[in-house]
């Protein structure tokens, strides 16, 4: 035997081996969740955010469901069930048809790293899911980055706007005036059950086309009975002594005897928030490295109750 022609092949099927086994890997996985927020990151190509606000907006079935996936919904979210009416027995599905959005609305804001806007395509369906499709520009098209679809059943009925409730934008701590104003992207997201609800506020940013969580925490929680135990939390900015602005996340807890109260603090926040009570605050400065905020040492005199 040649041992030339043997130690090459020899030191070749290790390479194919690491090489299969790297071929094997599985795909990072584009979907998680927050509470009842499912985030979808898979990229999708626009042709620009007018065109889906148009089709979601149009009266042609194709078109609409064409733009409902474009906007991240799946085939079975993008259509609801047709009923049986009569008094010929129980009322049954008999069909199918194409979702029609009770709301939508386009906005676009630096939430990136430059000057840069983004485009957020919101919408209010009528099987009761809102949903915040991000997109950013890439030459003359746009590429959809990330979806975010809620069923937030438990802040439906109550007395604010479930879309406004969902989505919005906020200013971040940027105040240098040279560079272009920039945004967060702010969603709540809400779970419970069993006399306990919990509401959680998430920041995203777009940083390297992908979107990027820089801040999450618990903005709303409630439980207990007879006595309800409230926690409410804020994230805003302070200056610290030196002048310069920190995150401050505040803290706010408290409680209420519902058996001793109107009955309508259950559906109006306004009511159950005057019972909050007892302030604490935890400085938050922004990391660029890590492209997101951390918690600092800083003391925020705004939080301190002034000597007497």
């Amino acid at each position: 035997m040649n041992v030339a022609t043997v130690l090459p092949k020899l030191f070749l099927f290790p390479f194919l081996l690491v090489c299969a086994c790297a071929l094997a890997q599985p795909t990072k996985p584009t979907v998680d969740s927050i509470d009842d927020t499912v985030i979808d990151r898979e990229h999708v190509y626009w042709t620009s955010p007018e065109s889906v606000l148009n089709g979601l907006r149009s009266s042609n079935d194709e078109t609409r469901l064409s733009a409902l996936k474009l906007a991240g919904l799946s085939d079975q979210q993008a259509h609801q069930a047709i009923w049986s009416e009569g008094n010929e027995g129980p009322s049954k599905v008999i069909g199918q048809e194409v979702v029609t959005p009770n709301r939508t609305q386009l906005m676009y804001a630096s939430i990136g790293d430059d000057s840069t806007q983004q485009a957020i395509l919101v919408l209010d369906s009528s099987l009761q899911l809102t949903v915040a499709a991000v997109a950013v520009q890439k030459g003359i098209r746009w590429e959809r980055v990330a979806v975010l679809i809620c069923w937030c059943k438990y802040d439906m009925n109550l007395d604010q706007d479930a879309l406004a409730e969902f989505v919005s934008l906020r200013g971040n701590s940027e105040t240098d005036p040279t560079k272009p104003k920039h945004y967060e992207l702010v969603v709540h997201s809400s779970g419970g059950g069993t006399g306990v609800y919990s509401q959680t506020e998430t920041h995203f940013r777009i940083h390297r086309n992908e979107l990027r969580n820089v801040i999450s925490f618990i903005s709303r929680y409630s439980n207990g009975t007879p006595t309800v135990e409230l926690e409410r939390r804020w994230f805003t900015f302070a200056q610290i002594p030196d002048g310069t602005l920190r995150g401050v996340l505040v803290e706010a807890k408290g409680s209420w005897q519902p058996d001793k109260s109107p009955e309508i603090q259950w559906t109006v926040r306004g009511f159950r928030d005057r019972h909050l009570q007892k302030i604490s605050c935890t400085a938050y400065r922004w990391e660029e490295r890590s492209f997101r905020y951390s918690r600092s040492n800083d003391v925020i005199p705004a939080c301190q109750i002034p000597a007497k």
